[in-house]
């Protein structure tokens, strides 16, 4: 899987080649503060508080195109801690120019300062979206062995100006287990700062477990 990642990156920037010399890319940075760190369903800092970061680069804004970016976290469980690291490409373009029908494909390798939290996973992703509607189906290794896929579906609506709601429906399933997870959260923005209220729901035995997270963000644009 190591092999298809690096594959993945290098056709990338074959297609981005071309067009970075005619078209300047537009780049962002995003800090965020969350009161738990949840990702599919699951607690990533034992429902604890998390401080994040990330860096993206891509074609155009309109979302058309190249594009790239890293992430950061610190993460926690009765096993290990430390700090997250992911580092993402891909591409994603429309099914005509008349359409709102479009896709994304990519790769994500999550690194992490202490193996004993998790080894590193690597994933390759393929997705359609219709407007603010998608389905997305990843597929990864680990280091230390084995694999798994994750599908992920979900849509956002605007409830009020300044306020969205996302729904999200997740399907995780490997050799050692399987579970869904579900994902309600409020977005709204305040005087430029995103707000974001969720509850979260995984039924991975041994028992079902709710989770709820509050997180304030701020993207800064160059």
């Amino acid at each position: 899987m190591n092999k298809l990642f690096v594959a993945v990156l290098a056709s990338i920037a074959v297609f981005t080649l071309p067009v970075t010399g005619a078209i300047a890319a537009v780049s962002s940075a995003n800090v965020a503060l969350t009161s738990n760190y949840v990702f599919r369903g699951l607690t990533q800092t034992d429902d604890g508080a998390a401080i994040q970061g990330g860096y993206d680069i891509k074609q155009s804004k309109d979302d058309i195109g190249w594009y790239a970016g890293v992430f950061a976290s610190n993460v926690d469980n009765n096993i290990g801690d430390g700090l997250e690291i992911d580092l993402y490409a891909g591409w994603r373009g429309a099914f005509g120019k008349q359409t709102n029908l479009a896709y994304d494909v990519g790769a994500i390798y999550y690194s992490y300062t202490d193996s004993n939290f998790s080894p590193d996973v690597t994933e390759v992703y393929a997705g359609v979206n219709y407007e603010t509607a998608y389905l997305k189906i990843f597929f990864g290794d680990t280091s230390g062995g084995g694999s798994h896929n994750y599908i992920d579906i979900g849509a956002s609506f605007v409830v009020l100006k300044d306020i969205d709601l996302d729904l999200h429906y997740g399907r995780y399933s490997s050799t050692n287990t399987d579970y869904n997870d579900l994902k309600a959260a409020l977005n709204m923005d305040i005087k430029g700062y995103d707000l974001s209220l969720g509850i979260t729901y995984e039924d991975q035995a041994p028992k079902d477990e709710v989770e709820f997270f509050v997180t304030v963000a701020k993207e800064f644009d160059f």
